[in-house]
């Protein structure tokens, strides 16, 4: 399977700890910048053809990565020259890139225990599209998700009233098949163009998305108290 990696962010929260001239995907965690604790995992779970989606900073990752012979695995580059803002728009500059019918996409600046990659790739053969979750006690800064039975319902991104305890964890798979959703997108009240309005736009057509439950370490830094838990994970402290 091809992995698709979101790696284009500016990192904006985090720029208070990690300042201007560093990719939140190129901060370093143990030594390594987090972009390539994830294609290690990546690598070790058997996915070796990888895509990465950049802008901010772009040049710094593609002289570290290169073409990914050095890891052992074979890394593309999908340049976003002109950001909408938004996820989705992210996603659409990898349309072309895509060789197979579908695919898994990670958001590149969070941090995961590396044995959710065995369960969603393990669901993908029952379902259209899998989406991993995470039970939270506070979701209002999340895309949070409305599950019925083994089956996503309804995706709303940080929702005004409560809807449930699960959010998104940017950990995917999708079918190649959401790029024609993605094109039929309009900005959302945020002005951005929403992955998740895509998704619902997949589910509302029939597409059977099912879900799994991250339940090992998981995060989205956003600040220096969440970034220093994320080393401490990684570094194998917590």
């Amino acid at each position: 399977m091809q992995a698709v990696i979101l790696a284009a962010g500016l990192g904006t929260r985090l720029r208070p700890v990690i300042g201007k001239e560093i990719p939140k995907v190129m901060v370093d965690y143990n030594g390594k910048p987090l972009l390539q604790h994830t294609i290690e995992i990546l690598k070790n779970k058997g996915i070796e053809n990888i895509l990465l989606v950049v802008h901010h900073k772009k040049e710094l990752i593609r002289d570290y990565f290169g073409d990914g012979k050095k890891f052992d695995v074979n890394i593309d580059y999908a340049y976003q020259e002109n950001p909408k803002g938004g996820t989705a728009d992210a996603v659409r500059y990898a349309k072309d890139k895509i060789k197979e019918d579908e695919f898994l996409l990670v958001y590149g600046d969070n941090i995961f225990d590396a044995t959710a990659i065995d369960r969603i790739l393990k669901e993908q053969a029952v379902h259209d599209g899998i989406i991993a979750l995470k039970k939270m006690e506070d979701v209002s800064k999340f895309g949070v998700v409305e599950v019925e039975a083994d089956k996503v319902k309804r995706i709303v991104e940080k929702p005004e009233t409560f809807v449930s305890n699960l959010v998104l964890t940017g950990l995917f798979i999708l079918p190649s098949s959401i790029f024609s959703f993605i094109e039929k997108l309009k900005p959302s009240k945020r002005n951005e163009y929403e992955l998740t309005d895509a998704i619902q736009m997949l589910i509302d057509n029939g597409y059977n998305f099912g879900f799994i439950i991250v339940e090992g370490f998981w995060t989205d830094p956003r600040d220096a108290k969440e970034l220093e838990l994320a080393k401490q994970f990684i570094s194998g402290n917590l």
